[in-house]
């Protein structure tokens, strides 16, 4: 099953994504933990391209793919923005982040450990970020 959305590069269309993430997964055998953690997963990624790739101009659109099958679910997000390669996301140290009590900048670092794989794949249509969960 391969399913997708395209949404308007607005912060405000998060919610789209996050409940069209929510509707395609709520079939799986997926936990409804796991399910939140795909979705934060989605979401965070989608909100990088939106406010670091797309700068948050609502006349660029980005597209989420769903895939699922019997081993893997795969998301791709089209980011036609400068691109965001966050494979290339500098972990941040925790311990710095505790201590000035910044807000923001673990969400790549989530994503890292909620999926099984990133890729970033450059194409004549922008940047597609596939990511990977095994199930």
């Amino acid at each position: 099953m391969k399913n997708s959305i395209q949404i308007y590069c607005n912060k405000e269309n998060l919610a789209s994504v996050r409940r069209f993430v929510t509707k395609n997964l709520e079939p799986t055998a997926l936990s409804e933990i796991e399910i939140n953690a795909l979705v934060l997963a989605v979401d965070e990624v989608c909100a990088n391209v939106i406010i670091h790739s797309a700068e948050c101009n609502d006349e660029k659109t980005l597209d989420v793919y769903i895939e699922t099958n019997n081993t893997n679910i795969t998301f791709e997000v089209i980011d036609r923005g400068s691109g965001y390669d966050l494979r290339k996301h500098k972990m941040p140290d925790l311990g710095e982040i505790i201590k000035t009590k910044r807000k923001g900048g673990v969400g790549l670092m989530l994503v890292q450990k909620i999926m099984d794989k990133i890729d970033f794949i450059p194409s004549n249509n922008g940047h597609i970020i596939r990511l990977i969960k095994h199930i």
